[in-house]
């Protein structure tokens, strides 16, 4: 379309300019007859001045008759004047074009002088006609031309709206353009497609657990929402929640890869159990924490959904020697209900679930008003395992690899509950942190370790307990250790307490002096999960630690890892110039074992040394 307008725009300039040409040829052509026609006047005047005399009448009568504009005659000899102004005018546009016209023109002789302006009446009106015809031609023409464009740029405009709006192919005067518009649409619809693909793509991503693959937690409330707000149709659907429970045992004791790989098989359980019902969906909503969403599921189907995930997980867990799975809280969800309402009830009915047995199910039909319900129920079985000591104590052995390392039984805790069924640990520890009880829960679980390796010292024998990080920087907690530790020399001197770095890193005042109490009680202290970076070298020139438990992330892959090794290296060249021991964790396989051994690590504990054992019965 630029084109064509300019086009128009040339076609314009060319008949602007074909008008100046032709004023300019008038001229070029006149401008000589006008010369012609002064000097004929000229000769006339001295004629008629020299067979009439020189008078007033003679003046008067050749401006009339020659229609001079003005004459005027001056004798030589008397310095006489005649003059003679006539009537006739030249025209604006003659004056115009021909400006010498205008001017006098003046003779001198022996006797007189005289000097006149013409009229030209026999030309200036014909030149004038004249140039009013070519004016009123070249404006008809330019009309007509820009007409004649603007219509044809009409034309190619609305055809090629047509051929751009058209869905179908249509013959056309303009073969390339369509041609061209054809490819261009094909081309902008591709791009569309593409940049559609893509959005789709990263809404996926948005909504999709990379490592699962399940959608996330953003896409569960979505879905939800769109559930709960649907008030019109009343649409139903079965709410499941499922929880990982080994998922930080494993962490700690096989590494996060393996620790993955545990969350990749539960999500492929859930997958599989979900497919036997139609528009049942998946998700990973936290680390450890899935749900289940099933609209229009009857309560029958989903009992049995519960009881088919049971069966499953018991599997996993006889396949793969945990100590439990899963646990699953189920409930029913209805449009018109809070999304807090039903996320609270389904989560009662998982705290139900983790007290009874093992990888157990339990469903939760009606709102209870007590919006506690939850905490409730699980600060009254917490307070059992206190008051009853319903605790459970397993040991996994250190070994040591050289003569100047003791090895000592690291104690891990289990909870019994209601006819002897084990309690999620990691669960008893969140919610003990969440109700303010994990101090006594910790006093119980040191009480109880304390009592029944009383009577296993031989002199030889130490044991290991983890503290958490509440209790490191509850001052309470620290003055009745002592006065136990205190009180007991022989079991405080077989002791090594254990605490993560991150703990100790978090809190470092407190972890100097609780460190610092260890050493006057004749215990010895433990940093686990060591190695997390550079950072981790400061804890030991601030603690003095006597062992550093090197992070199993480091150990799972080590024998591959040139990296892990360079840093291990370091660890131990440090520990052991500070006067203190390493002990690996997490050691798997025998080449790791036979590497650590040349790499001198003073210790090793994990699965191929020796799995957690019971170090006594139930005080029940």
């Amino acid at each position: 379309m630029k084109e064509y307008k300019n086009s128009l725009i040339i076609t314009n300039v060319v008949m602007l300019l074909a008008a100046i040409a032709v004023i300019i040829a008038v001229k070029l052509h006149f401008s000589p007859i006008i010369a012609d026609i002064n000097n004929n006047l000229k000769d006339e005047i001295r004629l008629t001045i020299a067979s009439s005399g020189l008078s007033q009448i003679t003046v008067d009568n050749i401006a009339r008759q020659q229609q001079l504009v003005a004459l005027q005659v001056s004798d030589n000899a008397t310095n006489a004047a005649f003059v003679a102004n006539a009537s006739a005018s030249l025209s604006p546009a003659f004056q115009l074009l021909f400006p010498e016209a205008t001017t006098k023109q003046a003779v001198n002789s022996s006797d007189y002088t005289f000097n006149f302006t013409s009229s030209f009446s026999n030309i200036s009106a014909n030149i004038t006609a004249l140039l009013w015809q070519l004016v009123v031609l070249l404006g008809v023409s330019a009309l007509i031309i820009n007409w004649a464009i603007f219509r044809l740029l009409k034309n190619l405009e609305k055809r090629l709206i047509a051929e751009v709006s058209s869905d179908t192919p249509q013959t056309s005067t303009f073969t390339q353009v369509t041609e061209q518009l054809l490819e261009q649409r094909q081309r902008f619809h591709q791009e569309i497609q593409q940049q559609h693909q893509k959005i789709q793509l990263l809404v996926k991503q948005v909504s999709m657990d990379n490592l699962t693959g399940l959608t996330n937690r953003h896409g569960f409330r979505k879905d939800l929402t769109d559930i709960l707000s649907n008030e019109g149709e009343n649409k139903t659907a079965i709410l499941a929640l499922v929880r990982a429970s080994e998922l930080n045992k494993i962490n700690q004791h096989s590494g996060y890869q393996q620790g993955d790989a545990y969350l990749s098989d539960i999500s492929r359980i859930l997958i599989q159990v979900a497919k036997r019902f139609a528009e049942t969906q998946c998700y990973r909503i936290s680390g450890s924490d899935f749900a289940i969403l099933a609209p229009s599921m009857s309560v029958s189907d989903a009992q049995k959904l519960a009881k088919h995930l049971k069966h499953l997980f018991d599997e996993y867990q006889s396949l793969n020697n945990y100590d439990t799975v899963a646990y699953t809280g189920l409930s029913s969800v209805s449009s018109g209900q809070l999304p807090e309402q039903v996320l609270s009830r389904a989560d009662i009915a998982l705290s139900k679930a983790q007290t009874e047995s093992v990888n157990a199910w339990a469903f939760e039909q009606n709102d209870n008003q007590d919006q506690n319900l939850g905490q409730l129920h699980w600060k009254k079985v917490i307070e059992s395992i206190i008051d009853n000591r319903a605790v459970m104590l397993l040991n996994q052995p250190i070994q040591a690899i050289h003569r100047n390392m003791k090895g000592y039984q690291e104690i891990f805790t289990r909870f019994v509950g209601q006819n002897n069924a084990m309690i999620p640990t990691d669960t008893v520890f969140a919610m003990a942190q969440r109700l303010d009880l994990i101090v006594k829960l910790e006093q119980v679980i040191l009480e109880t370790m304390i009592s029944q390796c009383r009577h296993k010292t031989d002199g030889n024998a130490r044991w290991g307990v983890n503290v958490s990080a509440t209790s490191l920087q509850n001052s309470a907690f620290i003055v009745w250790l002592e006065r136990l530790l205190l009180r007991e020399p022989n079991i405080a001197a077989a002791l090594v307490f254990e605490f993560d770095e991150d703990v100790l890193d978090r809190n470092l005042v407190a972890s100097k002096r609780v460190f610092d109490m260890l050493k006057r009680t004749g215990s010895r202290s433990a940093i686990c999960k060591f190695g997390k970076g550079i950072g981790s070298f400061r804890l030991f020139k601030e603690l003095k630690p006597d062992f550093v438990k090197v992070d199993a992330s480091l150990i799972s892959n080590i024998e591959r890892d040139s990296a892990n090794q360079q840093f291990l290296r370091m660890i131990v060249d440090v520990a052991h110039r500070m006067g203190c021991q390493v002990i690996a964790e997490g050691v798997e396989h025998l080449e790791q074992k036979q590497l650590l051994e040349n790499m001198y690590v003073d210790g090793l504990q994990g699965f191929l040394i020796s799995r957690p054992t019971p170090l006594a019965k139930v005080n029940a």
